[in-house]
């Protein structure tokens, strides 16, 4: 007998490739832009997830580290940022605007651009060398000429992430070091100066997302931590959930080990999150109380037991942990996308409690 009530996710759209998609980035209208794990390939799909056009875009990959790619809010402009250079190209990835070479970033560090919702700047992150920290930029639009600059942190140490807020002149820039540390910075807009301001509160944390009413954002714990919610734009934490209270008493997958949250949570609306767990499951928590109210089931998502030196087990009594054929979860244009370990991108209705 579960102790959570189940949520059926009937799969809306399924497209196969041969890579895993590692980049799904929202475009105007519905559609999403896509690149892909170790290969020079761009897709762009329409709102039904047709493909509208593919685009191998050279030198975008090396070490089979693949690029980080973003775009504009009005989708005229994609960047695709790579180890040794930035390059901006025009809406049908055909024409290269803008490059910007640069040192290489080492092995799965570097960011994605981040365009300004009002479409006059573009951020980003260069690496530093040896004895230099790595940079913030700011650039013009439409000059294509850098505008501002500040120095970060250490340089080679870390992955950045740019996130949007409710403010159009702030936004949130994380730093993670692998599994050593998650840091998380804000970053404002003023008369052509750019702002720091050092979030200690957040270290240590994994950015989610924002509620839709704007007021609140959520973050995954790095380790054991809680669950936790932060005010915006005061950034002070309102709430938080130790793992234990989430998973408490969940009887459908009993293992020597313990479940706990995988770096991901998501606001669903203003009263319901996301959690995604190590062993691949999509737990709603009722944002009241940050308890589990119910399990997500999408429709065609499988689960596999292992023993302890990690084979396949089937007998309850070596069962060490489990993991699904999830590889990502993400909400884009109102939809839950998830990619497969198979190099499926699967599209399901949002889940409500």
């Amino acid at each position: 007998m579960s102790q959570f009530p189940h949520i059926n996710l009937p799969l809306q759209r399924k497209l196969t490739f041969t890579a895993n998609p590692v980049n799904v980035v929202p475009l105007p209208h519905g559609e999403v832009l896509m690149n892909f794990a170790s290969q020079p390939l761009i897709t762009r799909l329409n709102a039904d997830l047709e493909i509208v056009w593919e685009k191998i875009m050279q030198g975008q990959n090396t070490n089979y580290v693949s690029s980080k790619l973003s775009a504009s809010p009005d989708g005229a402009m994609i960047a695709v940022a790579g180890m040794n250079d930035i390059r901006i190209l025009n809406a049908d990835g055909t024409t290269v605007l803008h490059t910007i070479q640069h040192g290489s970033w080492g092995w799965f560090l570097g960011a994605a651009c981040y365009f300004s919702r009002d479409n006059k700047t573009i951020w980003y992150v260069l690496p530093g060398d040896e004895n230099t920290s790595d940079e913030l930029q700011v650039m013009d639009i439409t000059t294509f000429d850098v505008i501002a600059t500040h120095p970060l942190h250490e340089s080679h140490q870390y992955t950045y992430a740019f996130h949007a807020t409710p403010d159009n002149n702030t936004l949130l820039l994380e730093a993670a070091a692998g599994q050593e540390t998650s840091l998380l910075t804000q970053l404002q807009w003023n008369n052509g100066a750019i702002v720091i301001t050092n979030l200690s509160q957040c270290d240590d944390m994994i950015m989610g997302n924002f509620a839709p009413s704007g007021n609140a954002f959520v973050m995954a714990p790095h380790y054991d931590e809680p669950l936790e919610i932060y005010s915006f734009p005061e950034i002070a934490k309102v709430a938080e959930q130790d793992q234990a209270a989430i998973f408490d008493g969940s009887k459908d997958f009993p293992a020597a080990e313990p479940d706990n949250i995988n770096y991901s949570v998501f606001f669903i609306d203003d009263n319901n999150i996301l959690v995604v767990s190590q062993f691949g499951r999509l737990l709603l928590l009722d944002r009241k109380d940050l308890r589990c109210k119910a399990e997500v089931m999408p429709e065609g998502i499988e689960f596999t037991a292992y023993d302890l030196d990690g084979n396949p087990t089937t007998n309850p009594d070596y069962i060490y942990d489990y993991s699904s054929n999830i590889i990502n979860v993400m909400i884009v244009h109102d939809k839950l996308l998830l990619t497969t370990n198979d190099g499926q991108l699967r599209s399901y209705g949002l889940p409500v409690g």
